[in-house]
């Protein structure tokens, strides 16, 4: 039966419709990796070819890197002079930066890296934000991973991008006041309440340990959308600790892993939504920091938006999270 379900945070809708669904091992795409050479000498990520990138930084700093960081040759924001621009239009100045952060061999997705290489990468998040949010004009950190063309991978080595920009944008600021307004409500944060209900149901949960939940959301936009939540209450990622980010990179590839292993490596993005930069302590900060709770998304691209999804808003999810959670979590 179709049901339309609401995201308790941004009160955005979904269509859950199972009457179009298929089973959970046919939506298999194609393999991203499938074929790819262990090195590639034309591929300008690729060991040997450093000459062709600027670098920012590496680790480690001397002999064979593992993660390094570059600036985006075609990037979609730069350090620029700054303007706003005011009328019947609004524009502001594409000021701001882009960086990307590659990790060494030219054929390892994510999925199949060792524990240390995530982490090192997941370090390397942290220190690049740590940089930038010195910089007084930028609001807003962005890290995501592009896995497979149809998920906007251009290259198919490994590599996340980093965008920092000078305005917070729109969906991080609805699900900030998303979550500030249930704790004006409830005095609670709605994350923690989620993780609650969900470990106290458990149908849409699919791994936890001592520091972290994985769930199918219950909203899912797309076929095995899935949330990876802190237990512990945090509103910034980049201020988690030691413990957190060990076991953050074991949960990372294990789901990466479960999505390369079940659905055959399929087109895929996954992105971190943290607060924006601080800048002061004011009582409004301190209380949508009690509120916010950082997270990250795991989103496949296997299915297609078509003519309902976009001249309503709404995405139609054929695949219950409830059934994807139980696939993931291998009871079926």
């Amino acid at each position: 039966m179709s049901e339309f379900r609401q995201n308790p945070i941004n009160k955005s809708w979904v269509l859950v419709a199972p009457a179009r669904n298929k089973r959970p091992d046919e939506y298999k795409t194609y393999s991203v990796m499938h074929g790819v050479p262990e090195e590639d000498p034309k591929c300008v990520f690729c060991p040997g070819n450093e000459h062709l990138n600027p670098e920012l930084w590496r680790t480690p700093k001397y002999g064979d890197w593992e993660v390094r960081v570059i600036p985006n040759k075609f990037a979609a924001l730069e350090q620029t002079a700054i303007y706003r621009h005011k009328e019947f239009y609004v524009s502001y100045a594409g000021d701001g930066d882009h960086e990307v952060i590659v990790t060494r061999k030219h054929n390892e997705p994510v999925a199949l890296q060792s524990i240390a290489t995530v982490e090192l990468s997941l370090k390397t998040f942290i220190e690049r934000y740590r940089n930038l949010s010195k910089r007084p004009d930028l609001a807003y950190v962005q890290i995501f991973h592009n896995h497979g063309r149809d998920a906007g991978a251009s290259l198919v080595h490994p590599h996340y991008q980093l965008l920092a920009t000078p305005i917070v944008p729109p969906h991080i600021h609805n699900e900030i006041m998303g979550c500030y307004h249930y704790y004006q409500n409830n005095k609670k944060c709605v994350y923690c309440d989620i993780i609650k209900e969900e470990r106290l149901v458990r149908d849409r949960l699919v791994y936890e340990d001592e520091h972290f939940v994985v769930l199918s959301a219950y909203a899912s936009r797309k076929p095995f959308e899935t949330w990876i939540l802190p237990k512990k209450h945090g509103a910034r990622f980049e201020e988690m600790d030691q413990g957190q980010l060990r076991h953050l990179s074991f949960v990372l590839k294990v789901m990466l892993g479960q999505l390369y292993t079940k659905l055959s490596d399929p087109p895929l993005n996954f992105y971190v939504h943290t607060m924006p930069i601080k800048r002061h302590d004011s009582q409004l900060s301190i209380g949508e920091e009690n509120a916010y709770h950082w997270h990250l998304t795991i989103f496949p691209r296997i299915t297609i938006w078509a003519g309902f999804e976009y001249a309503t808003g709404i995405p139609v999810n054929p695949m219950p999270p409830e059934v994807t959670a139980k696939f993931l979590r291998g009871d079926s």
